[in-house]
């Protein structure tokens, strides 16, 4: 009989009562609830501290702690949930175009899964940052929850999100798995190479209260019916914004949260 050891710490978060089973329910389920609980953000990368890709110190800060993390974090960590519970998934690392006109090679700086389930392969991602993925997507050219798939070459897959009346690139991506060492490099890369803005800038994201919701340094811009956008003009009006993205307290120390504030500012 399975343990569920990791899901079962996740299901306790997230107010999950049902015993998983590998279909296409509980990977939706999970998609949906894990950006509402589990924050984006780059806290210990611009604090100039190490993260570890170890899935049991990831989900001792993620799930323990009710802290969050970046693409590597999230994504390894919802992988070991999936096959605990019987998924078959593949890890992918992915070139992010977001920002770009044009799909040009840019350096494999995140990481996304893809589940094969009933003979149909989906997309799982729950750590792009400012764009909170709230559902699996089939792996297939078309259109489809407000995003775009399309074959980029014979090898590799293109992402894209509508804004407005135009779309958006986000990232494009092999077929082909890629091993835990390539994680490992990527991450160290991001979170160490001198012009990475995950080093500079501090990062946010979550569904709050149905809403996405982005924290960019001092920013916060809220994508509900109207955007809506706000500047911490102050230290108190900082630390209450940061805060708001965690649902337990005392996960930053004042000492913490004072040294972000100053590294943004």
């Amino acid at each position: 009989m399975n343990s569920y050891h990791y899901f079962s710490r996740f299901a306790a978060l997230a107010g999950f009562s049902a015993s998983p089973s590998a279909d296409f329910a509980t990977l939706s389920a999970l998609h949906q609830r894990w950006p509402a609980l589990i924050p984006f953000e780059n806290i210990e990368v611009l604090l100039g501290r190490p993260v570890s890709i170890d899935v049991e110190k990831i989900a001792d800060k993620l799930l323990s702690k009710q802290r969050g993390g970046y693409c590597f974090e999230h994504n390894l960590l919802l992988q070991q949930i999936l096959e605990e519970v019987g998924f078959r998934v593949t890890p992918h690392l992915a070139r992010v175009l977001w920002g770009q006109d044009k799909p040009d090679a840019t350096p494999q700086t995140h990481m996304l899964l893809t589940v094969a389930l009933d003979g149909v392969r989906y997309l799982a991602d729950v750590g792009f940052g400012g764009v909170s993925l709230t559902a699996p997507l089939r792996l297939e050219a078309g259109e489809q929850q407000g995003y775009r798939l399309e074959r980029f070459s014979q090898e590799e897959w293109l992402l894209s999100m509508k804004s407005g009346g135009s779309w958006r690139l986000m990232y494009r991506f092999a077929d082909g798995a890629c091993e835990q060492a390539d994680i490992l490099v990527a991450s160290h890369f991001v979170a160490t190479y001198d012009e990475s803005l995950f080093r500079h800038n501090l990062m946010m994201a979550k569904i709050i209260n149905g809403q996405q919701t982005n924290l960019f340094n001092r920013h916060l811009t809220v994508y509900g019916e109207e955007k809506r956008q706000q500047e911490a003009a102050s230290f108190t009006d900082f630390r209450a914004l940061i805060l708001s993205f965690f649902t337990a307290d005392n996960v930053l120390s004042e000492t913490e949260i004072r040294a972000i504030y100053e590294k943004v500012g």
